[in-house]
């Protein structure tokens, strides 16, 4: 573990020196003795934008954050049903490759890379609060808020640590220093769980509703990773309870139109967005981009080129196609291909907000349309791009033309109100309390998408057939509404790197992706022989390396 933790020095380096909005404009001027920090606001102050900056896990020079990005398109995408690697081919970061066709052993550097960001997010956060507790209110007044704020981004690199690896070292502020190697990982995950519930409650106890500067994390933040992580451990009673705080509290709703949503970072504080990541586009050497995602951009002319990683499957794009009624195909979807040109067959209108298709327009780009070229390595990966979450190719607050691609001031959600709102109607279903309720609000994410404008062509009018119904209450049972929220997070959520966790946490990513894998790899054979293995490859195994550098600390995960 020691390798792996940052003095304060090294964290100080984690510092972006500006950002269009927020409290992280502040830039440290040079190193402070130990005891300057607990007498020293600014020195305080240096030490917690460190734990936010962390969430960017941009720490060690701009080309190895790829490997670990905030937004697990890597983790969450591409080892499920909703997205290929991409990229040159499969050898193009093969451990990539190694991951998407269940092909896992404990020495893929992406493991050691994950783990690594995780804990020096952790270990920054450990660092803040340690100094946090030593300081005066007098001194510096907003302490207790400021300890609140990095216990629940502690809380959130638990979680993500738990869901990738099942088996990790629970360490907190408590650890001394001299104890870093020691601390084993030996805890259940109950255990860890109870551990993170514990420290978000904490946090929640203190945090104020709404904060001054607008990428701190406020008390409905951390009540949205509470409530994730009630999610993950199926106390949907408790969850239920949660996210109707979040919904009652009147602070959040849907945005009107999804170029807001997903292109546009004026918007990025608007009603849907609970907390995010924040990242900026005017600091020196574009150290506070989101470099973990620049390999998603497609290699066309709006971006000036790109690589082409994390690419929709056929299986998601079929996925939107719709019956008479504007709904879902929920058992028939994947019978028959929608081919990249086809706008007549009905699609649900969220398609080419989220997807890249040849022949459609792209964003705020007049230039042309999407053409076959912008799909690097099609004959591998097939025709369509990644477009969510993607800033608007002239926007202000993109980086520049040409590299670094699409990256800019557009910050990743980790809470959305739309999640919030998806996951109260899972807790209805899954506990039967309230089949109507789950019905509405299901409902009302397919009215946002409904009534939100659709792709126009760059001549006017509809740039496809987009048809779009709500479900009526006749045979909505138990099971086909559980079906159907499923199906709903996949469309709404699509391509956010949460796809392959919510197949775990229902236990079906063994039945999903192996259906996946047997009709994908006629369409793309790099898949021919992929196999899910049940009770394994839900996680990751421990890296090889850490359990090498623990000298007997660490053990593998049961699953490995």
């Amino acid at each position: 573990m020691k390798k792996i933790l940052l003095s304060f020095a090294a964290a100080l380096t984690l510092l972006g020196s500006s950002c269009k909005k927020s409290f992280l404009d502040a830039k440290p001027q040079g190193l402070l003795t130990a005891s300057e920090l607990t007498t020293n606001q600014a020195g305080i102050d240096g030490l917690v934008n460190a734990g936010y900056q962390s969430l960017s896990t941009h720490f060690s020079g701009q080309w190895p954050d790829f490997f670990h990005p905030p937004s697990n398109w890597s983790f969450g995408d591409v080892r499920s049903d909703d997205a290929y690697k991409g990229g040159g081919g499969t050898g193009d970061i093969l451990e990539y490759n190694e991951l998407e066709t269940c092909n896992i052993t404990a020495d893929n550097a992406m493991l050691y890379d994950k783990w690594k960001a995780d804990f020096t997010g952790v270990s920054n956060i450990n660092t803040a609060i340690q100094a946090l507790t030593t300081v005066s209110t007098t001194v510096y007044p907003n302490r207790d808020i400021r300890i609140a704020e990095m216990k629940a981004l502690h809380a959130y690199f638990y979680l993500d640590l738990i869901k990738h690896y099942y088996s990790v070292p629970w360490i907190d502020a408590s650890v001394a220093t001299s104890d870093l190697g020691k601390v084993a990982n030996n805890l259940g995950i109950n255990q860890l769980y109870a551990n993170v519930e514990k420290e978000l409650t904490e946090a929640i106890a203190v945090l104020p509703n709404t904060q001054s500067d607008v990428s701190r994390i406020n008390k409905y933040g951390a009540i949205g990773f509470l409530t994730k992580v009630y999610m993950f451990e199926g106390k949907y009673a408790q969850a239920s309870q949660t996210a109707d705080q979040i919904i009652n509290s009147g602070k959040y709703g849907l945005m009107p139109t999804f170029e807001q949503l997903y292109s546009q970072p004026q918007y990025e504080h608007g009603p849907e967005f609970i907390f995010s990541i924040a990242f900026s586009a005017d600091a020196p050497d574009v150290e506070n981009l989101n470099f973990g995602d620049l390999l998603n951009a497609p290699s066309g002319a709006p971006y000036g080129g790109g690589d082409g990683f994390d690419r929709p499957s056929q299986n998601l794009v079929n996925a939107f196609k719709v019956d008479v009624n504007g709904l879902p195909l929920l058992d028939t979807f994947n019978q028959t291909d929608l081919a990249p040109s086809d706008i007549s067959t009905p699609v649900d209108p969220r398609l080419d907000w989220a997807i890249g298709r040849p022949g459609m327009p792209w964003k705020d780009w007049t230039g042309g349309v999407q053409q076959d070229s912008w799909a690097r390595t099609e004959d591998v990966y097939g025709p369509y791009v990644k477009k969510k979450n993607i800033i608007d190719v002239n926007s202000p607050y993109r980086e520049g033309s040409g590299y670094p691609w699409a990256l800019g001031a557009l910050d990743f959600p980790l809470i959305k109100y739309s999640d919030v709102l998806l996951w109260k109607a899972e807790c209805d279903i899954q506990t039967g309390s309230n089949l109507d309720e789950a019905r509405t609000l299901i409902n009302s994410i397919r009215t946002r998408a409904k009534t939100a404008p659709y792709v126009q062509s760059l001549g006017g009018g509809n740039a496809a057939n987009y048809q779009i119904g709500l479900y009526p209450s006749a045979g909505w049972t138990q099971t086909y509404a559980m079906k159907a929220l499923m199906f709903e997070r996949r469309l709404e959520l699509c391509m956010e790197g949460q796809r392959f966790y919510d197949l775990v946490r229902w236990g079906i990513a063994d039945q999903v992706m192996n259906a996946y894998f047997t009709s994908e790899a006629v369409k793309r054979p790099f898949l021919t022989g992929a196999s899910f293995t049940k009770n394994k490859h839900e996680y990751l195994p421990v890296p090889q390396s850490e359990i090498d550098r623990a000298q007997g600390v660490y053990k593998q995960n049961k699953f490995y």
